[in-house]
């Protein structure tokens, strides 16, 4: 019996031992390495003096380490003339370095034109986002020069719309007639469009996916 209980406590502490080396290996984990800021700081510079006449890096750089960017460390730009927000980064398949202007400013321009259409036709009571699928919008070449090009462009921009409220029967067609006139005012030419209810708090408000529509 002795031997047994012995034998118990050692497992225990293996165990213990275990799952705070996992906790150690997991905090290490989510917290940015100040070396590799400064690299990915000094590999976007001369990218962003050779390519851009208006745009200056910032001292920001984003570390994503769940996986939800292309990238590990990215640099942070802004365009003094458009006011855009991008990065700059080493892309982990090929090493060349990109940037996100383009793709930035697509987003930054959607947002701006759709502005008053969502707030005409869902209220105040709603927040949204526009994201344009980048590597995509790079492989276009296309000139950010002109402001509407994203309305020609072969890239379809996801709108991310959040109402903060439980679903309602109608929502649907609410959201099928705000399309629609996107479409017919020449705002958006293709869009899909996602639909969740999250309370203003961060509660989830539907049970199911979210609604996904397209035009």
């Amino acid at each position: 019996m002795r031997r047994f209980w012995k034998w118990t406590l050692i497992a225990i502490g293996v165990l213990a031992v275990g799952m705070g080396g996992l906790a150690f290996m997991f905090n290490q984990s989510m917290q940015s390495d100040p070396d590799e800021e400064a690299k990915a700081i000094q590999l976007a510079e001369p990218y962003v003096a050779e390519r851009f006449d208006n745009a200056e890096l910032t001292t920001e750089v984003t570390f994503d380490n769940m996986g939800n960017f292309p990238f590990e460390y990215a640099a942070t730009a802004v365009d003094s003339v458009t006011g855009t927000e991008f990065f700059v980064y080493a892309d982990e398949t090929t090493g060349e370095v990109v940037d996100t202007f383009l793709a930035s400013k697509w987003e930054d321009d959607v947002t701006d034109a759709i502005e008053d259409s969502v707030m005409t036709a869902f209220g105040h009571d709603v927040t949204y986002d526009v994201f344009y699928d980048e590597v995509a919008v790079r492989q276009l070449d296309a000139s950010a020069a002109n402001p509407l090009a994203y309305k020609t462009a072969d890239v379809v921009p996801t709108i991310l719309v959040t109402i903060h409220r439980e679903p309602a029967s109608g929502d649907e067609v609410l959201v099928r007639t705000w399309m629609a006139a996107l479409k017919e005012s020449d705002m958006l030419r293709r869009a899909e469009v996602h639909v969740d209810y999250i309370a203003k708090n961060g509660e989830i408000l539907n049970d199911g996916p979210p609604l996904i529509l397209s035009f």
